[in-house]
């Protein structure tokens, strides 16, 4: 018998859900300054959108969770030094660089000190604001290990426990936005709020292990019916909120904990148990989006700085969906064409060129469109 660990099967539903989580991370910020403007019809429109889109964080966590949690390989410190921790470091790097090189080219000071300066202290606070995700990432990635070994050590209590503290941690951010505030300040409670390690992230990075892992499968229309209730609450929580705040409030739209970890957790279950296919006539595109989305999510937002730059500010919500695409097609196009170039396709996309080869870049979709013909070609030949 072969002593060869089992491969895993691929996992198709995780491919539909990073391809709506990456769109969702570029409108959220897209969004960001329109929200800010007043509120109006238009700001009604760009909040039901926008309150959906706040489930993307929680979703790449959640899937990150499963995947490191539920591979034997988690526990081998040498693939974690050797093969994980780069590809995330080494682009994380180049687009802090890229990101820094833009900004004091912005605002007219580009010169080799404040470059320097912007990247010295990007050992403390990200460069700009969204790489404070890889920040966290990383930092799990480097616990997975222990994460792992302590997960896998436990018995069904110890898996109950674990559950009902992450269940303690969104239930105290849900009663906070809900209870009257002389109530509210009852549910402040110390050992529960020091339970939010990572900001909260670690509570969604383990829960994503137990919904991948989750054998009981959950009625499609109470997922649904949840998932309507959270994103409606979330939706009129924030118009109310920001209307009396007179300005654009999130509390309700907390992507650490509380509504939107239910329903993300509510979309990541829908789609494991009815989305868990491939679309075969859509693979190119999903496999470049996927292999590519962790470069996307780094990219988007100095793009969309430039966007500003040239005088590109979207106001309305068709503006804000136009922009959206327009920039997640330029990144890809990009992206698509830096991962073709061998001696910078590591450092953009945390890719080996070879893997670039056969998943997203210019040579990868030259070859399926090559390999489509010719099966287009031979289906099409009369039989003898």
């Amino acid at each position: 018998m072969s002593n060869k660990p089992k491969l895993r099967e691929h996992i198709f539903y995780f491919d539909y859900l990073r391809i709506i989580a990456a769109i969702s991370v570029i409108y959220m910020h897209v969004a960001a300054v329109p929200l800010r403007e007043g509120i109006n019809m238009q700001w009604q429109m760009m909040n039901v959108c926008t309150s959906f889109a706040f489930t993307a964080v929680p979703l790449f966590f959640m899937m990150s969770g499963y995947l490191l949690l539920s591979n034997a390989k988690t526990s081998d410190i040498m693939v974690l030094l050797k093969k994980r921790i780069p590809r995330l470091v080494v682009p994380l790097i180049g687009w802090t660089i890229v990101a820094a090189a833009w900004l004091a080219f912005s605002g007219h000071n580009f010169t080799v000190k404040t470059i320097t300066d912007q990247l010295v202290s990007a050992l403390n606070t990200p460069v700009m604001i969204h790489f404070w995700y890889m920040y966290t990432i990383i930092a799990l990635y480097l616990i997975s290990p222990l994460l792992y070994g302590a997960i896998h050590s436990l018995d069904k209590k110890g898996h109950i426990f674990v559950l009902v503290l992450i269940g303690l941690v969104s239930l105290k951010t849900i009663l906070q936005v809900l209870l009257p505030n002389q109530i509210a300040v009852f549910t402040n409670i110390d050992f529960i709020s020091k339970m939010e390690f990572f900001g909260g992230h670690l509570c969604t990075f383990i829960l994503g292990y137990y919904l991948g892992s989750s054998k009981q499968k959950i009625p499609n229309w109470i997922l649904l019916v949840i998932g309507a209730l959270t994103l409606g609450t979330i939706i009129i929580g924030t118009a109310h909120l920001s209307t009396g705040a007179g300005t654009y409030t999130t509390d309700f739209q907390n992507q650490n904990s509380g509504f939107e970890i239910v329903l993300a957790s509510c979309i990541f279950l829908l789609f494991k148990q009815n989305c868990n296919k491939e679309i075969k006539w859509l693979k190119p595109i999903v496999t470049s989006a996927v292999s590519l989305s962790l470069s996307v999510y780094m990219m988007h937002n100095i793009l969309l700085s430039m966007f500003y730059a040239v005088g590109i500010s979207p106001h309305t919500k068709l503006e804000v969906t136009l922009v959206t695409i327009i920039n997640f097609a330029i990144c890809m196009i990009v992206l698509k064409t830096v991962a073709t170039i061998k001696p910078i396709c590591y450092i953009a996309t945390g890719m080996t060129y070879q893997a670039a080869c056969s998943s997203c870049n210019w040579i990868y979709t030259y070859r399926w469109i090559k390999n489509y013909i010719c099966k287009s070609k031979n289906t099409s030949l009369p039989t003898q």
